[in-house]
C-alpha cells in the first residue's frame, strides 16, 4: 500500500490508522508547498489535487475518512471496527462522519468549534474510546480532529474529559509516530 502524504495535511488520519494497524506501507511524500499535489501527474491519483490519497493494488481511493474505514475493514483482526450489524456499528459511522461534517467543517468557527467539543466532552466522559471499549477508526477521525483544533484555538482546557481523551490519543505510539516528521514513519 502506498499512502499519498504531506504533513500538516489530512494525510495524517490514514498515517496514523496505518500505524494502529502495524501494516506494511510505503509513504509517498508530496511536495506540498511545492505545488505537486497540483500537478498533473498527481492529478491521476486525486482529480483534486488534494491529500491523501491511498493506493492498494489496483485500488486508488481518496478522502480520509473513506480511507480510514476502508482500512480498518480491510483488516478486520486488528479490530479497528466494530462488528457490522451491531449498535456499536452504527454509533462508529456516526462519529466517523461527525468527524468531518461537524467536527472539521466548525474549524473556522469558535462557537461551533466550543459547540462540537461539548457534545464530545458529553459523550467521552466516563469513557476511554469514542465507541464501545478498544480504539476504533472513529477515533482516529476524532482524535486527530481535536489535536488538530486545539493546536489552532486551545479550547480543550475547557472541556476536561475531551482534554484527557485528546492527551490519551496524543500518548498512542500510532499518533506519536504519525506527528513525527515523515522520514520517521516510513
Amino acid at each position: 500500500m502506498k499512502l499519498y502524504y504531506a504533513p500538516q495535511t489530512r494525510a495524517l488520519r490514514p498515517l496514523i490508522m496505518l500505524e494502529e494497524l502495524a501494516v506494511p506501507y510505503e509513504i509517498v511524500l508530496i511536495d506540498f508547498k511545492g505545488g505537486e499535489h497540483k500537478g498533473a501527474e498527481y492529478r491521476k491519483i486525486h482529480p483534486h489535487g488534494q491529500l491523501p490519497a491511498l493506493q492498494d493494488g489496483t485500488l486508488t481511493m481518496f478522502e480520509s475518512a473513506a480511507i480510514c474505514a476502508y482500512l480498518a475493514d480491510k483488516f478486520p483482526d486488528k479490530r479497528m471496527a466494530p462488528a457490522l450489524g451491531t449498535l456499536d456499528r452504527g454509533m462508529y459511522y456516526q462519529w466517523m462522519f461527525y468527524a468531518v461534517a461537524a467536527l472539521e467543517a466548525s474549524r473556522l468557527e469558535s462557537e461551533r468549534i466550543k459547540e462540537c467539543f461539548l457534545v464530545l466532552d458529553r459523550v467521552i466522559d466516563g469513557h476511554e474510546f469514542i465507541v464501545g471499549n478498544m480504539i476504533t477508526a472513529a477515533d482516529v477521525m476524532i482524535g486527530s480532529g481535536l489535536i488538530w483544533l486545539d493546536a489552532r484555538h486551545h479550547l480543550l482546557n475547557d472541556f476536561p474529559a475531551l482534554d484527557a481523551y485528546a492527551k490519551r490519543m496524543l500518548a498512542r505510539p500510532s499518533f506519536q509516530r504519525a506527528f513525527a516528521p515523515p522520514a520517521e514513519t516510513a
